[in-house]
């Protein structure tokens, strides 16, 4: 049973949303409607939903401020799925939410076909998760890994440790391998042991360690060369995986030499 909220400053299109949801099919236990995304945090902070459509452009906060908090403030395995509603007008910006990790995105008028297809996707989703109760975590389901999910998993592994050094993201690779976000980020934890953003920033401190290790390159370098955009969310990375600055590494690498 999904718990799922509605973000739409319009009156009777929230309405018409909550309608063809309920007609939809997909099993639901609550629908929440709100205003607009201010409304949306109010919920949000208080209880878990498994799903967000929010519309683009609203008055106090709109779609896009909304799936920013809801990236920047909650936890990935407890996030809800996010899916965008504009105009055709506002298309572009709608695209921008795909940064927030938006699984899909609506036009408006909203097509009642369109909006079942969107529905069963993230119940696809829910189901991958471990089916039953709504706002389920990830990390409590059993993921079976096929040889297929094997392969895509050793590809976007490679992947990762031939592209450390760019701005990369967890969407970025799921797309790689041709795998929706929430489900490639349960099947990355069972694969590797680690979830995705621990296992990149691993991988970019190990290689920053050879690095202030074995060449002269300064701090700034070292930083950019494995992806981090400045040098000081570097040190502060590095030394909360390490327990030294990476000055104070380079110093014990050379006292050992």
């Amino acid at each position: 049973m999904r718990k799922i909220l509605i973000v739409e400053d319009e009156k009777m299109i929230r309405y018409g949303i909550y309608v063809m949801i309920e007609e939809s099919g997909v099993s639901c236990r609550e629908i929440t409607e709100c205003r607009n995304g201010k409304e949306a945090l109010g919920f949000l902070e208080k209880d878990r939903y498994d799903l967000v459509l929010t519309d683009v452009r609203m008055p106090v906060m709109n779609g896009l401020e909304l799936a920013e908090w809801i990236f920047e403030n909650m936890e990935e395995e407890s996030r809800p799925l996010i899916v965008a509603i504009s105009g055709y007008a506002e298309f572009e910006y709608a695209k921008g939410m795909m940064r927030y990790k938006a699984m899909d995105y609506l036009l408006k008028p909203v097509d009642r076909k369109e909006l079942n297809r969107v529905l069963w996707n993230a119940e696809e989703i829910f189901r991958a998760r471990g089916g039953g109760g709504g706002a389920e975590n990830p990390e409590d389901t059993q993921i079976t890994l096929t040889s297929v999910s094997k392969n895509k998993m050793q590809k976007a592994v490679d992947y990762i440790r031939k592209n450390y050094g760019n701005p990369i993201d967890m969407a970025e690779v799921s797309n790689y391998v041709s795998m929706n976000y929430s489900m490639f980020s349960s099947t990355f934890k069972e694969y590797t042991g680690e979830n995705f953003s621990t296992y990149l920033k691993k991988l970019r401190i190990e290689k920053s360690r050879r690095l202030l290790g074995n060449t002269d390159m300064n701090i700034n370098e070292i930083a950019g060369k494995v992806g981090f955009e400045d040098a000081r969310h570097f040190g502060k990375v590095f030394k909360e995986m390490t327990g030294m600055t990476p000055t104070a590494c380079r110093e014990d690498a050379r006292q050992k030499k």
